[in-house]
């Protein structure tokens, strides 16, 4: 059997950071996501504004983003405001093709960056279709075209930007992605952190000092005269003449 958790939840993964990296570029605000992914049964375009988006290639599925009425506004019209637009000229209302528009071209560079992030770290490649973002006022429930749709390959992500939530749904198709060498394909393309929590602040702010201390002593030797340049100021018996010869050597 297919064992395909890893690989979900490693996208899924991807997704958070490509969410939160692209929103926070254009809007200037923070963007937080739960660091827990859940299971659901499947994938729906929810109120009040719903965005979904095919990819297909090595790899396809469907996400979906669906957003509150007030995590929209936030993100429109901080985007615009962020881009030099005076706050008076902005709609007002979610409905409003703008704000419908704006939210679009978001999850396109969402998308597109998810897109660049999983080939660069899996050497997989897949084409999206445009965006389509829609106001709702119920429910829809979106599959991809797979032989197999299996249950455990939709995600909900949760996102808050200005204590407002939005949500991506995400659908693979039934998929897992293994290394040729049989290493951990997903350990070995996550970035380390450096762990700080058990770490001597005293020692470590020693040795830094320490290393620029080096640093200088070696940078005036670097930089100590060959000769002065006033000779009569100075007692030439106090120079170190066997020095000066190794050094100029």
């Amino acid at each position: 059997m297919i064992r395909t958790s890893n690989t979900v939840n490693a996208i899924s993964s991807i997704f958070c950071e490509a969410t939160k990296e692209v929103l926070e570029a254009s809007t200037g605000k923070e963007i937080t996501y739960a660091k827990t992914i859940q299971k659901i049964p499947a994938i729906h375009l929810r109120p009040e504004i719903g965005c979904f988006v095919l990819f297909s290639g090595d790899y396809s599925g469907l996400m979906i983003i669906n957003f509150s009425s007030e995590a929209a506004m936030s993100i429109y019209r901080s985007s615009m405001m962020f881009m030099g637009l005076p706050e008076d000229e902005l709609c007002l209302e979610y409905t409003a093709d703008e704000v419908v528009d704006n939210i679009g071209e978001m999850i396109n560079q969402i998308i597109g960056k998810v897109r660049r992030g999983v080939e660069m770290q899996y050497g997989l490649v897949s084409s999206n279709t445009q965006p389509k973002a829609i106001a709702l006022t119920t429910s829809i429930i979106l599959t991809i075209d797979a032989q197999e749709v299996d249950k455990e390959l939709c995600r909900r992500l949760s996102f808050k930007v200005d204590g407002h939530s939005f949500h991506i749904e995400l659908s693979l198709e039934k998929t897992e992605f293994i290394s040729l060498d049989g290493s951990d394909i997903h350990a070995r393309a996550k970035v380390p952190k450096r762990e700080v929590t058990n770490v001597n602040l005293d020692d470590y702010m020693a040795e830094a000092q320490a290393a620029v201390d080096e640093e200088k002593k070696a940078d005036a030797a670097a930089q100590q005269p060959a000769a002065p340049s006033q000779p009569s100021e100075f007692d030439n018996g106090a120079l170190d003449f066997e020095a000066l010869l190794k050094a100029n050597k």
